[in-house]
């Protein structure tokens, strides 16, 4: 897979704007606002046709065993309560983009794919571990909703393949109306912006939360990059 910008032009400052502090790699709106605009389309589109058409307890089983096969099969999207398993006022739902649209996929692992050759520039130590990026979820966070607790990403036994953690925010969340990504360890808050792309450790050192929106919808593309050996 060819990447969306070349290695060389991503280090080109006057081409690509980054920042790289404390392992948080920030592509300031690195994709395309056509393209985010499209995928909020197709989010809406694809919920329209009907979100969950089956009750609370079968899409509980259906995570839990990893079953798939509704959202594969429909595009149906799941509710962050069903998801994570409870309710924590989320008022948030998801589309597992991998299992629906093929197109799509290609081109945000594109994107992806710069901007993991950026960040392994910078940190050199991960030339050397063997990485994929398989699930794409897009998530719609309502007002009132986010995924406050903190957490990292790798901290379960289940989970511990997971080297680093990416996002890209689909639209502009102003401060006032809240939504940032917030890093408990390193007292930062990112807003999200159209476009721009992040990726950090999955460990402990990174230790984060979604904090509530205020006002406006939020949206947003993430996943994580697994160690493939492992």
């Amino acid at each position: 897979m060819q990447p969306y910008r070349p290695l060389e032009l991503m280090l080109d400052e006057t081409m690509t704007s980054v920042e790289f502090n404390d392992f948080i790699g920030v592509w300031d709106k690195f994709v395309p606002g056509s393209f985010c605009d499209e995928m909020i389309e197709w989010f809406e589109a694809m919920t329209s046709r009907g979100t969950c058409s089956i009750n609370i307890d079968e899409l509980d089983e259906m995570f839990h065993n990893n079953d798939l096969s509704y959202q594969e099969s429909t595009g149906g999207a799941v509710r962050g309560e069903v998801q994570y398993g409870s309710n924590m006022t989320r008022k948030d739902s998801s589309i597992l983009v991998n299992y629906t649209n093929d197109r799509i996929t290609y081109q945000i692992n594109q994107f992806l794919k710069s901007c993991l050759m950026h960040y392994i520039t910078e940190f050199g130590q991960l030339k050397n571990v063997p990485m994929f990026s398989s699930d794409i979820k897009m998530q719609k966070t309502k007002p009132g909703g986010g995924y406050h607790s903190w957490h990292y990403e790798n901290s379960s036994a289940s989970h511990a393949a997971r080297e680093l953690t990416w996002m890209i925010y689909l639209n502009d969340v102003p401060p006032e109306q809240g939504g940032e990504t917030e890093f408990m360890y390193q007292h930062k808050r990112y807003n999200p912006t159209r476009g721009t792309v992040m990726m950090f450790p999955c460990g402990m050192t990174h230790v984060h939360r979604g904090n509530t929106v205020l006002d406006g919808d939020k949206y947003i593309l993430t996943g994580w990059y697994i160690k493939s050996g492992a």
